[in-house]
């Protein structure tokens, strides 16, 4: 029986993947050796299926050096193991090394790997294919584990896989592999090269938030012609009057990012993505039978269970786990939720809270490279004391600042049962609205700026100065709504009406 789940991430995968890159340097040449390569055949087997494909025969050490940039932005990399590049005079091995290093074979396509590796670092996804006529499989693994860091990489036979990058080595077909069967499950026909990559792509993506973002993105390729004509160069004159108009110019770009950003967001919103089905499909593919201990009590669930409970009509999540299990595990149960779904190694509490960040911290993609201003929902910790603080200046009030300003902030105080704002595993807090927590910080601006801007220091950390010489470090940024909602929270607290009323009569109708 097919896994439903997995056909529909591939079908997900298959419409993302559009260019895929060969580096072979017998790519364009009559060949009968082991590494022989037919770019014709393989250009006319991704064609067959939509697919992009880009040939490339290196002649020149100059040559790998110029193919990073155009790996970096290829969905697949596929590199030959042997790549024969003649050297000139200046990078002729040395002589006198040993005969085993006098000419490495691997040598530029380790170069390209790593750097492939380098550039994906811990978030960039990455399918790289060893494609090789090369005899000695086992050999090419062990120099390719030997030159990579081995405490991010798992190695399953012939496949090198971290959280986001995946190696995979496979035997071009020919007769060289004859009195080698060990190899023979590693050979691949041109023509079965498409759908290796569309299974070994699906095994690095398939899963509901990674499928989603797949989906969204496809979108948005396939409506590039529609984004552009939106935002046509005819609204140029109309944009350029709006800037003009502003007293603080560098405005006209936060609207530009808004504007774009609410365009994709209708184009995602409007494409018929049926999650629906997926829920259960993943279920069926990640779950099997377990015992869990949920509120102080041992409930066993199946695929079947857990597809009943999801699906269940009940706004409570004790009520939906009863209907189906006849245990009442209390109102407790549903900060537990994640735990009904736990599956593999994955740590239900590290879930849960990069699930939270990417709700209300705006800053999803770190290291930050551009500085940090000062503004509303901006989160600092003290040097000296190390304390945490949000800023509640409103956005406007941040912004074309001649000298010096006071900031308003309110105390962040870690809380690990009752925290509304997650920094970390081993930061959460919530935050202290008392009026008189208040705190004002006053910043200078410097020339030109017309706002607060952090500055990176030797240890790579954003620092914002006050005109006191205290320093303090950034943390995040939240959400505008989730910053916006603090301080209306606040304001709420502020507004309060302190009656001296009957005690007799504040309780009854306290209850």
């Amino acid at each position: 029986m097919a896994d439903k789940f997995i056909e529909q991430s591939k079908e997900i995968a298959n419409n993302f993947i559009q260019n895929i890159v060969f580096i072979d340097d017998k790519a364009y040449k009559e060949d009968s050796t082991n590494n022989a390569f037919s770019a014709l055949d393989v250009s006319n087997a991704f064609a067959k299926t939509g697919k992009i494909c880009a040939i490339y025969a290196p002649k020149s050490i100059s040559d790998i050096d110029s193919y990073n940039v155009i790996l970096k932005k290829a969905d697949v990399v596929i590199l030959d193991w042997y790549l024969n590049i003649e050297r000139n005079a200046e990078q002729q091995l040395d002589p006198n090394a040993d005969a085993d290093n006098d000419e490495p074979r691997g040598e530029f396509t380790l170069k390209l790997l790593k750097q492939l590796i380098s550039d994906a670092g811990t978030d960039k996804l990455k399918l790289i294919i060893v494609y090789t006529g090369e005899t000695r499989i086992s050999d090419i693994k062990d120099d390719i584990i030997n030159n990579i860091d081995l405490e991010s990489f798992k190695v399953n036979d012939y496949t090198i896989k971290s959280s986001n990058v995946c190696i995979i080595i496979r035997a071009k077909s020919g007769k060289k592999f004859e009195h080698l069967p060990e190899y023979k499950p590693l050979i691949v026909e041109y023509d079965k090269l498409p759908e290796l990559i569309l299974t070994e792509f699906t095994n690095l993506t398939n899963g509901l938030l990674s499928n989603f973002a797949l989906s969204a993105i496809t979108t948005i390729r396939n409506n590039t012609s529609k984004i552009l004509g939106s935002f046509s160069p005819k609204l140029d004159p109309a944009y350029l009057g709006h800037r003009v108009n502003l007293s603080n110019p560098s405005d006209a770009k936060e609207l530009l990012v808004q504007l774009f950003g609410d365009a994709i967001a209708e184009l995602i919103g409007n494409e018929n993505i049926d999650t629906n089905t997926w829920v259960e499909n993943w279920i069926h593919n990640r779950i099997e039978e377990k015992t869990i201990n949920l509120a102080g009590k041992n409930l066993t669930v199946n695929k079947e269970i857990l597809c009943k409970i999801i699906s269940a009509d009940s706004p409570d999540l004790n009520k939906k786990i009863a209907s189906v299990t006849k245990i009442s595990l209390g109102k407790k149960v549903s900060k537990l939720a994640s735990q009904l779904f736990q599956y593999g190694d994955i740590q239900i509490e590290d879930s849960d809270i990069s699930f939270a960040k990417l709700t209300h911290h705006k800053n999803i993609f770190l290291p930050q490279q551009k500085r940090p201003m000062l503004t509303l929902g901006t989160i600092i910790k003290g040097i000296t004391p190390n304390l945490y603080y949000i800023c509640i200046q409103q956005r406007c009030d941040s912004v074309r600042i001649q000298g010096e300003r006071r900031f308003l902030f309110l105390p962040l105080e870690q809380n690990e049962a009752c925290c509304s704002i997650i920094v970390s595993k081993e930061f959460k807090f919530r935050i202290n609205e008392s009026s008189y927590a208040l705190k004002t910080i006053k910043f200078r601006a410097n020339n030109g700026e017309q706002a607060i801007y952090a500055v990176k220091n030797d240890n790579g950390k954003y620092l914002f100065t006050s005109i006191h010489q205290e320093q303090y470090e950034w943390v995040v940024d939240l959400k505008e709504m989730h910053a916006q909602s603090i301080v209306n929270n606040y304001c709420a607290q502020l507004s309060r009406v302190g009656l001296n009323k009957s005690e007799w009569l504040r309780l009854i109708a306290k209850n």
